[in-house]
């Protein structure tokens, strides 16, 4: 049979033991959460850059559209323009009103170089 201090010694390294576990799994549980709070907020922020991207991108295609309403078309430049800000906005989800004010500019004519200053 074991002596008693064998029992204790036995009891106090299981409880060690079973205590040391129990941290180990708490501070990853804790950082696993804090990972999922960061991945969250990062989400959260991302989404928050393409709305405000699209609100900027659409803001230039009302700009390029009263231009081109304005002077009775485009350069060939600023079509090229119009075709890039409109993918950027396309790409980011961008439609509806932003789609409707693309196709009406590019259904102006194409303007001389002279003619646009």
């Amino acid at each position: 049979m074991a002596s008693l201090a064998q029992i204790v010694v036995t009891a106090a390294v299981s409880c060690l033991v079973s205590s040391l576990v129990a941290a180990g799994v708490a501070t990853v549980k804790a950082q696993g959460r804090k990972a999922s709070e960061r991945a969250e907020h990062e989400r959260e922020a991302s989404e928050a850059l393409k709305a405000g991207m699209r609100a900027l991108l659409w803001a230039e295609l009302q700009r390029i559209h009263e231009r081109a309403m304005a002077q009775g078309g485009l350069t060939v430049e600023e079509r090229r323009h119009l075709e890039s800000v409109y993918a950027a906005y396309h790409g980011l989800g961008g439609n509806g009103t932003g789609t409707r004010l693309y196709e009406d500019a590019m259904r102006q004519p194409v303007l001389d170089q002279g003619r646009n200053k």
